[in-house]
Parts: structure tokens; sequence; C-alpha cells
């Protein structure tokens, strides 16, 4: 076994054992029961619809690199191989922050102070489950393979999995990976050319968005017992993490270096592109300022920074 694909986790959990079941049902049990009704199987993707390969995983006219002289000057099928390691990179990241999801979940079931709380997070880990399977068997058998996580992804899982702390890997899985996932999902779903990948967003996204709706409604309660300082020392652990993710080597820094480009040059066309074209990235800060709000942690401070980093504002 190739031990650089590997990485050791060393996790210390503090947990519940609940022996009363006659609890009232509030909003996570209703969450539980859809959560139920809503299971599908990756089996049942059309994986049987062609790709064409010599056309790009995306519409034209939202693919990032376009406008980039370097990447203009290439030849045809250059451009589209180009677009392929693009697509390969992005689901990639996207893959790992659900195994890492998974991880964390799976955690939480433990954690969870109370049996209804539990019994969703145990549906999550069967959703996490089945978005892992769906994201590996779509980069092997369609895209062609699996990227390594970049090491802001990669750090982030990490710390979420060894935090003995349960509001603390809660946050980051609830609030901070899901809100970008559901945001960054939805532009791949308008972009996206591959019918197999459009099917199954459409039922991720909506796995993702029970699962926000789970977080917010745990957290809140939580939260409103902590105190202002405590409160945020959690508000920043989101924030500092936005920043790392966005500051650390990204796909585009990667892509970069593959073709030998000017990796300064690079980020500049795609600071240009956000400034002609700031709709995701507001839809991306919206997410996560909204699920932030919901629960508390979106305090005076962390408005202001989360604002600066919104390119759109």
């Amino acid at each position: 076994m190739n031990t650089s694909t590997l990485s050791t986790i060393d996790t210390q959990l503090h947990g519940h054992i609940r022996w009363d079941y006659d609890e009232n049902k509030t909003r996570v049990h209703s969450l539980y029961e859809l959560a139920k009704n809503k299971v599908w199987k990756t089996s049942e993707a059309p994986w049987e619809a062609l790709v064409d390969k010599s056309l790009p995983p995306s519409r034209r006219q939202f693919e990032p690199l376009s406008g980039f002289a370097p990447y203009d000057a290439l030849p045809p099928q250059q451009k589209i191989s180009t677009s392929w390691y693009r697509h390969a990179l992005e689901i990639s990241d996207i893959l790992h922050g659900e195994q890492g999801a998974l991880l964390v979940s799976s955690q939480l079931v433990s954690c969870m102070p109370d049996v209804e709380a539990k019994l969703f997070a145990s549906s999550q880990v069967s959703d996490e489950a089945r978005h892992v399977e769906f994201f590996s068997r779509y980069l092997l058998e369609v895209v062609g393979n699996v990227e390594p996580p970049s090491d802001a992804v990669a750090d982030l899982i990490k710390i979420m999995v060894n935090d003995p702390r349960w509001d603390y890997k809660f946050i980051a899985c609830q609030i901070l990976i899901e809100s970008l996932a559901l945001a960054r999902l939805q532009d791949i779903r308008r972009a996206t050319l591959v019918p197999v990948l459009a099917y199954a967003i459409d039922f991720i996204s909506a796995d993702e968005a029970r699962h926000v709706k789970f977080g917010t409604e745990i957290l809140r309660r939580h939260l409103s017992t902590l105190s202002a300082d405590e409160l945020q020392a959690r508000s920043d652990f989101v924030v500092d993490h936005v920043l790392r993710l966005g500051n650390a080597m990204n796909i585009y820094t990667r892509i970069a270096e593959r073709f030998d480009w000017s990796v300064r040059e690079l980020r500049y066309h795609l600071r240009q592109s956000r400034i002609q074209q700031p709709e995701s990235r507001h839809d991306l800060f919206r997410q996560l300022m909204l699920n932030m709000n919901t629960v508390g942690l979106l305090t005076e401070q962390t408005r202001q920074r989360l604002s600066r980093l919104d390119g759109s504002r």
C-alpha cells in the first residue's frame, strides 16, 4: 500500500450514552423522518449516459480559465484536456471533503447530547457514505482519476477529526464545510455538461441542505448558553479556516505549476473575473453568513471580516 495516500488520525471523543428514550419530539425528529424517506441510490444514477471527453466538462461561459491568455493560446483539444484536469482537481477536493464529513458525522453519533440528535447523525453518516461512493466512482469511471487533496482541505479534515470538542467538530462540519459545499455544488450544477453529475448533485444538495438544518437546530440551542468570548472564539475558528482555504495552494495554483504558467498572473485573472462576475463568490459567502447568523456566530467583528473577503462588497 502506498503510505503517501494515508494520513494518521488520533482522536479523543467525549460522548454521551442516554438510557431514557421518551423525549419530546423537536424539529430534529422531523428531519430524521425526512432523511429516511429521501434515501437515493448511487446505482440508479444515469451512469450509462455517454460522456464525450472530446468536449469540456462544463459550459464554456462557466470556464474560469477562459480569458487567461496562456489558456486561450492552447490548441482546442489541449484546452479541453486542461478543463478536465481542472474539473478533476475540483471534484477531488469535494470528494475529500465528503470523506471528512463522513468521518466527523460518525463521531458525532457518540458526541450528540440526546437520542434524537444521535438518530439524525446516524442518517447523515449514511448520506455522507453515499456521497463518497458517488464522487469516487465518478472520478474513477468518468473523469479517469482521483487527485490528492489540497493541503488546506487535508489539514481542515484532520483538525475536525482530531478535535475532542464536539461543538467545534459540529461547527466545522455542519456550518463551514456544508455551507461551502452547498454553494459550490450549485455552481457546478449550473455549469456541468455531464448528465450523471447533474443528476447526483440534485440529490446531494438536498442531503446537504438537510444536514445544515440539523446543524443550525442543534447549534442554536448550544451556542445560546455560551459567553460572548466563547462565541467569538468559535466564530473566529470558522473565519480563520475560510482564510486558510482561500490562501492555501488551491487548484489554480496547481494548474499554473503543471503548465508552467505564472501563478501571480493566473490569480490576477481570477480576481478580475470575480469582480466582473461576482455572483458565485457572493453566493458562497451569503450561504455561510446566513448559517452563521442563524446559530448566533455572526458577530459584528466576524461580519466585518467576512465582508472584506467578499469581493462583491
